[in-house]
């Protein structure tokens, strides 16, 4: 991957060649999309949002050529840039501009909180209208009986729940992104500033206070708007989470809890929380405080 970034670097066609490419090919391997992001979030961060803009554009007039080559259409180009481009630029740019990780996890959940209020407000229907879709697609409308109804029923409990954290996925993976970014700028320039700079990330207490009061009030309050603001922050303090438990994986060099950790996250939902939690209390505790004096191994 350091590679692809080295030759998307070397100038602008490189660079707008690299990322239309990878566009193209995450529309057969999704998760490649990280990756032309990545290369995006890498160009703003170390030529400017100037530059970054210029890539992207070049860029979205190559995917919308081949997308009409595909499929006869020219909305392509547009909605990648528009759904996975445009939110790149704007964290890459916070970031670019305030070199902290921390504010910019915090400009990322105010955007994705403004997100989820236009998603309820203008779309309040919207898991009734994905269900009906679904249904019309698999053709289950034609069918009746009580088990097609038990089907109707998983259906639309998966869509509702798929609608409350369709922002907060959202959410994580451009953070995913934009760190990967960060990641290869700091790779190429042979520097240990990422690492640092993720081992440091703190919120503050007054974001803590605002996750604490939309988890509590999404429990006792049946709204669904709620409970999508409240996935929204729980992922922003994963970040901090994750940043404490990879702080103490180094302090105690050992990667086995770590690793657990990750492990763990993707068989058990309700660890996700936990790191989240553990991300908000740190705001008072500073545990990474207390382990910098940790003793490490000697040989």
């Amino acid at each position: 991957m350091l590679a692809i970034a080295r030759y998307a670097l070397k100038s602008p066609w490189h660079a707008a060649a690299t990322v239309a490419s990878l566009a193209i090919l995450s529309l057969f391997i999704p998760l490649i999309s990280i990756l032309s992001g990545a290369i995006v979030g890498l160009i703003i961060l170390t030529q400017g949002l100037l530059s970054g803009t210029r890539v992207i554009l070049v860029s979205i007039v190559g995917v919308t050529a081949a997308g009409f080559l595909m499929t006869q259409s020219l909305i392509l180009g547009v909605s990648i840039g528009l759904v996975q481009w445009l939110p790149m630029m704007l964290l890459a740019e916070t970031l670019r501009r305030s070199r902290s990780l921390s504010l910019t996890l915090l400009v990322g959940m105010g955007m994705a909180l403004v997100v989820v209020a236009l998603q309820y407000l203008l779309f309040p229907n919207s898991g009734e209208l994905w269900t009906q879709l679904l249904l019309e697609m698999l053709n289950a409308q034609q069918q009746a009986g009580p088990e097609m109804a038990r089907f109707e029923q998983i259906l639309e409990q998966m869509v509702h729940w798929m609608v409350i954290m369709l922002v907060a996925v959202m959410y994580a993976t451009f953070i995913a992104t934009l760190l990967a970014a960060r990641w290869f700028q700091s790779r190429l320039a042979e520097s240990d500033g990422y690492r640092e700079e993720f081992y440091a990330i703190r919120l503050g207490q007054s974001a803590a206070i605002l996750a604490l009061l939309l988890s509590v009030a999404s429990m006792l309050i049946a709204a669904d708007w709620l409970l999508a603001m409240a996935m929204v922050v729980l992922t922003t303090f994963l970040y901090q989470g994750l940043a404490i438990v990879h702080s103490w994986s180094r302090a105690k060099e050992t990667k086995s809890w770590l690793v657990l950790t990750y492990i763990l996250m993707v068989i058990f939902p309700q660890v996700v929380v936990g790191v989240a939690t553990l991300g908000m209390i740190d705001n008072w505790l500073d545990f990474r405080k207390k382990w910098k004096n940790l003793p490490t191994k000697t040989d």
